[in-house]
Order: structure tokens, then sequence, then C-alpha cells
């Protein structure tokens, strides 16, 4: 008889812990609110990435190609003594709109030219400039630089490199870009130009080594 008894007060327990939890925070209807709001959150987290996805592709699409199409230094003087350097570069960039229907505005542009050495060579800026699709246009740049502070070392090594004729520069072309098609219009958007290791050779023989472009991105 105990026995009976004990197993009557078992179940008597499971029971009432089953009234428990239907009645207490872990009912059914809490628990499908939870799963549906989860899903809710995942879906919204889904759209969002798709959004984003989709605005950095048509950015992408947009973006034009960037070309060093020529490289003149008209002056290039190093002083060891007070180890000053001055420079005037002149240019040529090719922006090139391969889009048939996106127009692209550009902003002011900031242009920085530097040795291998990251040895500042030369600067300017180009005002806001407009391109319709499909069309090409050309930059001419004159960049300078007076009494810039250079190692003796550099110094001696830019030197030798220009009179061989064997410079190594790095071409830097950066500020903000729009894109408009039809009445909508997209702005300000960051983007910067790089173009590596150009060799004065290469560009005296019209090879046109392309720019690398990244959106987002600054110097």
């Amino acid at each position: 008889m105990p026995s009976h008894r004990h197993s009557r007060s078992t179940l008597s327990d499971i029971d009432s812990s089953i009234d428990h939890l239907d009645n207490g925070p872990y009912h059914p209807r809490w628990f499908a609110c939870c799963v549906w709001s989860c899903l809710v959150v995942f879906f919204l987290i889904i759209v969002f990435l798709f959004l984003c996805i989709t605005y950095l592709s048509f950015l992408k699409s947009g973006m034009p190609i960037v070309y060093l199409r020529s490289f003149n230094v008209t002056e290039f003087q190093v002083d060891k003594g007070s180890r000053k350097m001055n420079a005037v570069i002149g240019l040529g960039l090719l922006f090139s709109n391969t889009n048939d229907r996106l127009k692209l505005l550009y902003g002011p542009l900031f242009v920085d030219v530097r040795s291998e050495d990251m040895v500042l060579l030369g600067k300017n800026n180009v005002g806001a400039f407009s391109q319709m699709p499909l069309n090409d246009t050309n930059l001419e740049i004159i960049t300078t630089v007076n009494n810039v502070d250079v190692d003796g070392y550099a110094a001696d090594d830019l030197k030798e490199e220009f009179n061989a004729n064997e410079m190594v520069f790095d071409v830097y072309a950066g500020g903000h870009i729009g894109f408009k098609v039809g009445k909508m219009e997209m702005n300000n958007v960051p983007f910067l130009a790089s173009c590596h290791q150009i060799k004065m050779m290469d560009v005296d023989f019209e090879r046109r080594p392309p720019c690398d472009i990244k959106l987002f991105a600054s110097r």
C-alpha cells in the first residue's frame, strides 16, 4: 500500500508541474511569440543585407575606369646641402565612363604624386566636373612641390632614377563622385583611384597602366 500512495503522489506532482508550466512564463503563446519575433528580425536583416549588396553593386557598376596617360617631369631639383626638393610634374589622367545610363558627377578632386618610398613629388586639386554616359574625359594636371624636406639617401636615389628614366612612382586621385539616372541623383560618395608602381618607361611607351578604384576610401 505505501508504494501505491507514493506513485499517486508522484503523478500528482507531475500534473501540478505541467499546470504550473502552462500558467507560468513558459506558456506556448509566449514561445510562439518569441519564435515569430526572431523570424521577423532575421527577415529584416536579410532584406537589409540584400539592399546593401544591391546598393554597392549599383555603385560599383557606375565607377569610371582611370588610366595614367602621360607623366612629364618639367622640373626636378634636389639640394643636397639643405635637403630641399622642388618639382613640377605634368600628369595626364583619362577618366572613362563605360556605363550607358549613368551620368557621373565629380566633386573637387585632389591629386598626389609620390615616389615608391612615399616621398611627395607633387600635388594639386581639380575642380568639379561631370561626365556623360559612354564618354572619356582627359585631365591635364600640373603638380608641384616647393622646398619639401627629403632624406639625403632618398634624394640621391630619386636623382639617379630620374636621370636614368627609371623612376617608379604612385599617383593618387580621389574625392567624391555622384551618379545621376534621369531625375534620380546620388552625390558625395567617397572614392580613391590609386595608380601603384608606375614606371616612367611604361608611360613613355603609352602602355597606360590602369588604376585601382576603391569606394568609400580616402587618403
